[in-house]
């Protein structure tokens, strides 16, 4: 019986010898993701340290994200980091975006941008979309590198090519406003079409305006709704105003001031301007439902208060006249004087 047990143990060592770094992390990776195994995080880490032994850049990734989080073993973040680099060093991509992704967030280590845009773009340079995403983000704000809106237009190419959807979506307003690349209304169009088929709801209700506006396409107001529609599912505010828009005016669809009404309380509830302003203006004239001074008041100051000009003088009309407030000439003047400032104004359309 002892002697089997020894030929059992020398046969494991032997067959343990003979794997590669790349199937002991597999194995590692199987443990790890539960696929065809029972999950066991202490079984991964053991096998990602075994191939990390032969300096296997993807193991020592791995071993990387298990001090991270506490796989398998007690949660360290400088041995993360460690193993983080160690893998980054031999320039496998995962690493080096993850370490670019750490020192950009500044939550488990300490922020820098500066290193942050070192590690984007050596993972930039080795194919990484989402790094090539990163970069243009940091190009266009000028954080951690000098603002160049030229070269965040160029990685949000690249991104966008690997079917990056945010990137995408950038790429299609830069199209769309014309600041760095010449305005093209038709470019901006196809941008967001392919941002939205990637699942991009900006995206989604973008493509709705170009279609309500024939902005780059040929308006079509029942496209426009269905793809509003479509965003407004998914929680995009600003497609649930567009919807209280095309219902009020009965483009696209038979005119409801009711529905209308719901759309803009939607809106107006996740906090778009538009929506509360829109909200407000139904409140005062009684459209879609009972007219309420008091109510839109509230709703406009709101609004007023994030610098909506249409806001900032319904509420110069509210306190002149009393509506729905204490008639107050002061408070009035006050809110006509905010409303005649043209640095601040947020228009509503």
């Amino acid at each position: 019986m002892k002697k089997i047990f020894l030929l059992l143990i020398l046969s494991i060592s032997f067959a343990m010898s003979n794997t590669t770094p790349a199937q002991l992390d597999k194995l590692g990776m199987k443990y790890a993701l539960g696929d065809g195994v029972r999950q066991d995080y202490k079984k991964s880490f053991y096998y990602f340290k075994k191939s990390a032994q032969s300096n296997y850049a993807p193991a020592l990734y791995h071993l990387g994200v298990a001090y991270e989080n506490g796989y398998g073993v007690k949660p360290d973040m400088k041995k993360a980091l460690d193993y983080y680099l160690k893998s980054a060093k031999q320039y496998y991509q995962d690493a080096e975006y993850t370490l670019a992704r750490l020192y950009d967030e500044g939550i488990k280590v300490k922020r820098d941008k500066k290193l942050a845009a070192y590690w984007y773009d050596k993972a930039s340079k080795h194919g990484d979309m989402y790094a090539k995403r990163a970069l243009g983000d940091m190009y266009s704000k000028g954080s951690g590198v000098p603002k160049n809106l030229k070269k965040a237009e160029e990685y949000y190419k690249d991104a966008a090519k690997k079917g990056d959807a945010f990137a995408q979506y950038k790429l299609a307003q830069m199209a769309q406003q014309g600041k760095v690349i010449p305005k093209n209304e038709r470019e901006a169009f196809l941008w967001y079409k392919k941002a939205a088929e990637n699942g991009n709801i900006d995206a989604i209700n973008r493509l709705g305006e170009m279609y309500q506006n024939g902005y780059g396409v040929q308006r079509d107001l029942k496209k426009a709704f269905e793809l509003y529609k479509k965003a407004s599912v998914y929680g995009n505010a600003k497609a649930m105003n567009n919807l209280g828009n095309l219902y009020a005016n009965g483009y696209g669809v038979p005119q409801d001031k009711r529905k209308a009404f719901e759309y803009y309380k939607k809106s107006a509830k996740l906090g778009n301007m538009e929506g509360i302003y829109h909200l407000a203006l139904a409140y005062a004239s009684g459209q879609g439902v009972k007219q309420n001074y008091k109510e839109a008041t509230k709703w406009f100051k709101k609004a007023g208060e994030h610098n909506v000009q249409k806001a900032q003088y319904a509420l110069g009309v509210a306190y002149e006249n009393g509506y729905g407030v204490k008639k107050n000439l002061h408070k009035a003047l006050e809110w006509y004087k905010r409303a005649s400032d043209p640095t601040k104004h947020k228009f509503c359309y």
